[in-house]
């Protein structure tokens, strides 16, 4: 049986695929970008998109870190490009939403409510009700309704997002780092932006995009809280790579310094259930 000959687009996927693999290069180049651009611009033009996509479909993925594009013929999915967060990625990412189902998928599941599943909140949740911990946080610091409220909403335990911002800002809302980090959270523009922050100095915009951040870190590195604290301050990729908090002393003093804010709030807060409970059983409530 004769060899079906590969459309044009194939032969573009295959020349990229093949590429990246002799060269070790990653596709996140600018010509990797253009060519999937184009490709699918090209592709899903008025008339030719029946016949270029012939056993073709692209899954377009978006992460935190970048948009991939996988190209499935059958059973094979092949890695087409891998482009790091920025305009083209989120153009990419756009056109993918927009272009028919059947040629081009799309994904982005970070923050769906089941990535935020109710059986994954912390034991902290447990064992102080959410009442007591409302009116701790709320009259125990500044923003702590914020904190409390941000906590509940993405499943995080709010001892430690009290912790993160204690050491990041002091609690000053328009804290601004030699670096660029800016607020509460101390999030930088780019990470801010992706978690759905505009304006960084806005309280309410800050601490729900630092949170959500947090919420990310959490299930990365599988609830272990030192990594989590680790990739905070000195991002997720190094904490990755060195397979646990990198040996760099403002990453592990830092480490330190949060932990002992955990642990500082966490006790304040069993303190004041106890006096909470104490007080209701004298009243017989």
């Amino acid at each position: 049986m004769p060899k079906r000959r590969k459309n044009w687009l194939e032969r573009v996927t295959d020349r990229i695929s093949s590429g990246r693999a002799k060269k070790g290069r990653s596709t996140r180049g600018f010509p990797g970008r253009r060519y999937v651009v184009l490709m699918m611009g090209a592709a899903l033009s008025v008339g030719g998109a029946s016949e270029a996509l012939h056993g073709v479909q692209f899954l377009v993925k978006k992460d935190l870190d970048s948009v991939r594009v996988m190209r499935r013929a059958g059973e094979t999915e092949t890695l087409v490009a891998d482009v790091q967060q920025s305009f083209a990625a989120n153009s990419l990412f756009k056109l993918a939403r927009v272009l028919p189902d059947r040629y081009v998928g799309h994904e982005s599941r970070l923050f769906d409510d089941s990535w935020f599943a109710q059986k994954e909140r912390p034991a902290s949740f447990t064992l102080v009700t959410e009442e007591i911990q409302k009116q701790f946080f709320t009259t125990s610091m500044p923003f702590g309704d914020l904190i409390f409220e941000k906590s509940a909403k993405y499943h995080v335990d709010p001892a430690l997002v009290a912790a993160v911002m204690e050491q990041e800002s002091r609690f000053r809302s328009r804290a601004l780092s030699p670096r660029g980090a800016r607020g509460l959270m101390q999030l930088m523009p780019r990470t801010g932006n992706w978690m759905g922050a505009r304006n960084l100095y806005d309280p309410n915009e800050n601490v729900d995009a630092g949170v959500k951040y947090l919420r990310y870190l959490h299930r990365r590195f599988d609830g272990d809280q030192k990594k989590i604290i680790a990739a905070y301050n000195a991002g997720e990729g190094t904490v990755k790579r060195y397979g646990g908090i990198p040996p760099y002393k403002e990453t592990r003093n830092y480490v330190k310094k949060v932990m002992r804010n955990y642990e500082k709030r966490t006790r304040q807060l069993e303190d004041f259930n106890d006096a909470t409970v104490t007080a209701d059983n004298s009243l017989g409530r």
